[in-house]
């Protein structure tokens, strides 16, 4: 029986993955991959603060908190992924600046594909990584659902509006799902996370990488919170992608890539609800 769940999950996270890339590319049209490169210094400072500080954060972190091995692979992952989805929903909430928001999302989102694959081999080189096998399911599993979605929307407008929700709930679903499974069977590596300095490690991170973006991404307000938001939140498809890949049987893998995952929409939607009441009182005082 806990071999059928345990496939169950794994077919679970691959649903969440696509249905959430396919959510992803019906929402934008083409057009709008190119519009936030017009900004090449708020472009250069995103891609700076997602793949060269953030990393450095992490290295910082191992020093300081000294992880179990397989809860430290789930941190690298966390890392080397960037361009999260949920990031929108938390942007579109507080009313922030939604077209860098998307901009960004799609970058990173690109970026992540050709950059994990290569970082990976650097910085776990004691740790057999199938490279090939990795880029290969994040072109499948990511791009492809990615860019279909994107051509269906540029084609077909008026369809991929109405089944854009429908993918939107199938993600949130499987995600849940996700979580109850890996919770459930894997509970006794859930519950050795804490004392083990996980979640100091986990809530550190997701902290660091807001404040990096939040300095990063200025002048203006808007793009500081949503730079924030988006480098904080990392990119939980492609960390779940390579851990199925390649540490399937290291549960403690999976742990830590859903505690990090749970932490931040947490810390994310609470610092969010203070920058909405914060803009909403602005505004009713203007």
């Amino acid at each position: 029986m806990e071999v059928i769940l345990q496939q169950i999950a794994n077919i679970s996270i691959l649903i969440y993955i696509v249905s959430t890339m396919l959510y992803m590319g019906l929402s934008f049209f083409p057009k709008q991959f190119i519009v936030p490169l017009k900004n090449k210094q708020l472009i250069i400072k995103s891609l700076t603060a997602n793949f060269i500080l953030m990393p450095i954060i992490t290295y910082i972190i191992l020093q300081l908190i000294p992880l179990q091995p397989g809860l430290a692979i789930g941190l690298v992952l966390m890392t080397l992924g960037a361009g999260s989805p949920f990031m929108l929903k938390l942007v579109q909430f507080i009313k922030a600046d939604m077209a860098f928001a998307v901009g960004l999302m799609l970058i990173l989102s690109v970026v992540t594909l050709i950059y994990l694959p290569i970082m990976l081999s650097f910085i776990l080189p004691d740790i057999s990584v199938n490279s090939s096998s990795i880029t290969t399911s994040l072109l499948v599993l990511i791009l492809l659902p990615l860019a279909g979605g994107t051509a269906l929307k540029w084609r077909y407008n008026n369809l991929a509006e109405k089944i854009n929700p429908v993918f939107n709930q199938i993600s949130n679903i499987f995600i849940i799902l996700v979580v109850i499974l890996y919770l459930g069977l894997n509970y006794k590596d859930f519950l050795a996370v804490f004392g083990t300095g996980a979640i100091i490690a986990a809530l550190t991170f997701v902290l660091s990488g807001f404040l990096i973006g939040y300095f990063l991404g200025g002048p203006s307000q808007n793009t500081k919170t949503v730079l924030g938001m988006g480098t904080a939140i990392r990119n939980s498809s492609a960390a779940f992608v390579v851990a199925l890949a390649n540490f399937s049987a290291k549960y403690d893998v999976m742990a830590m890539i859903i505690v990090i995952y749970l932490l931040s929409i947490i810390t994310i939607m609470l610092i969010s609800a203070a920058i909405a009441k914060k803009t909403e009182k602005a505004s009713t005082n203007a």
